[in-house]
């Protein structure tokens, strides 16, 4: 997975069974086993005599090679969701997807069903990179694609399909037909836009700095650049900060993926100086391999908190997982997505690739991601929930005709009335301002020279 096809929820079905229960027939049998000289080869016999009738009496002719892919593809079928086959030209797409570069327009797309009558598939624009081609085009996040090259959306069977048809050469054309934001009316205004390819180079890191010594770096997938990027983002918002230094990252896995393994725990050895960062375990939960920190993490002294949500997935879940796991950050957002196995690509010699789920990952605390994801130290949501007083009847102090007004006397001035530069470049993101103003606590409680206290001015009746 990765932040240009977040994943969809898929139905996992597991388990053989071993009798065959009809409740009019009762009990059923068991299962015979199979005779000593079985070979499941042999069935493959099968599957060529079919293939050869096909190919002699179907009523039209028929791409052999396109048959043998379906029939791959079945057979892949009945494993996991995260197990299949593609064939080269999809191969293709994943190859570019780990490299991180390619032939587009320059856009982050998710699939999306609409509730509307009658129903439709359309593809959501979540991000539009800077300077790329659909930026200069005037499309914007919020956008609906409903149509590549004049074919639904819904006839590209599923995500990766309607990304290839978006990606191809540099230079080459592709037409689009979007809705964006609906009009006074009620309704959004389709309309028709053709687009030139070009060679996207994606950065996985987009740095922000947030001011008050606090970064927002986001990291968009696990390339196989994300680490050294990310490194170096942390080290231009360090430069950001000048004087006042580095006081606090919030790195957001929001809407990424995953990616490439080695890149998560190259990530998490930024900020970890020993111990174990993820485990994969094969059949009957047997330990396959372990990665472990080493000592030294260019950035294991930062305040970190870490933001994900319900699309944050596979090599996502391994960072917040390990970081967690370490206490090495808070965890903000919502419970990750729950994409915890191990895929493997198998090259078949003639472009295609058989991508087989091979383990399973553990946290460092043993802890399995698969299916149960990664509940977040702060639980927040997408929306900012309006304040509401507890005793509105009770005035403050300051309401008083005669109260003390404060004075400084040399001391700082008091900034509870003020959010900070950080909070107000976090805008309305809930959860970015959450990590904020953890890190802003944080900060503080390790900082903060606590001087005699006298007792605050209430009564006990």
């Amino acid at each position: 997975m990765r932040s240009a096809a977040l994943l969809l929820a898929g139905v996992v079905a597991g388990g053989g069974l071993m009798y065959l229960h009809n409740a009019e027939a009762g009990p059923a049998e068991p299962v015979k086993p199979a005779p000593l000289d079985y070979s499941r080869y042999r069935k493959l016999d099968l599957l060529a005599r079919s293939l050869a009738i096909v190919e002699q009496h179907y009523v039209r002719p028929v791409d052999s090679e396109r048959m043998i892919y379906a029939a791959i593809t079945g057979l892949v079928s009945e494993l996991d969701p995260h197990s299949e086959f593609l064939p080269p030209q999809e191969a293709r797409l994943l190859r570019e997807d780990i490299e991180g570069s390619f032939g587009g327009v320059g856009m982050v797309v998710v699939l999306k069903q609409e509730s509307q009558t009658p129903a439709r598939v359309v593809l959501e624009i979540r991000e539009v990179i800077a300077g790329g081609p659909a930026a200069r085009a005037a499309i914007k996040i919020g956008d609906l694609i409903t149509a590549i090259e004049g074919k639904p959306i819904g006839h590209f069977f599923d995500l990766r399909r309607a990304i290839s048809a978006m990606r191809g050469a540099p230079g080459t054309k592709v037409s689009f037909t979007l809705e964006g934001a609906p009009s006074k009316g009620g309704k959004s205004v389709p309309r028709a836009i053709t687009v030139t390819r070009e060679f996207i180079d994606s950065p996985a890191v987009t740095p922000v700095y947030l001011g008050e010594g606090m970064a927002h770096v986001r990291l968009r997938d696990f390339s196989e650049t994300s680490a050294h990027e990310l490194s170096e983002a942390i080290a231009a918002m360090k430069q950001s900060a000048g004087k006042a230094g580095l006081q606090g990252v919030v790195l957001d896995l929001r809407d990424n993926g995953g990616g490439l393994l080695d890149q998560a725990v190259a990530i998490v050895d930024l900020f970890v100086d020993e111990g174990p960062i993820v485990r994969t375990r094969g059949r009957m939960g047997n330990l396959l391999d372990e990665s472990r920190a080493h000592p030294g993490g260019a950035w294991s002294r930062v305040p970190l908190a870490v933001l994900i949500n319900k699309a944050s997935a596979s090599a996502s879940e391994v960072v917040a997982g390990a970081l967690q796991d370490h206490r090495r950050a808070l965890i903000v957002g919502e419970r990750s997505y729950g994409k915890g196995s191990v895929q493997a690509p198998f090259e078949l010699g003639d472009g295609s690739v058989l991508k087989l789920t091979i383990s399973l990952y553990y946290t460092p605390a043993d802890r399995l991601i698969q299916a149960s994801g990664i509940l977040p130290d702060v639980l927040v949501g997408t929306e900012l929930t309006a304040y509401k007083d507890s005793i509105p009847e009770l005035e403050p102090e300051r309401a008083q005709p005669r109260h003390l007004r404060p004075e400084s006397f040399g001391y700082p001035a008091s900034t509870q009335n003020d959010e900070g530069e950080a909070l107000r470049a976090a805008g309305s993101d809930a959860q970015l301002r959450a990590a904020v103003q953890h890190l802003r606590s944080h900060i503080q409680l390790q900082s903060r020279t606590t001087p005699r206290m006298v007792g605050r001015g209430s009564r006990r009746g």
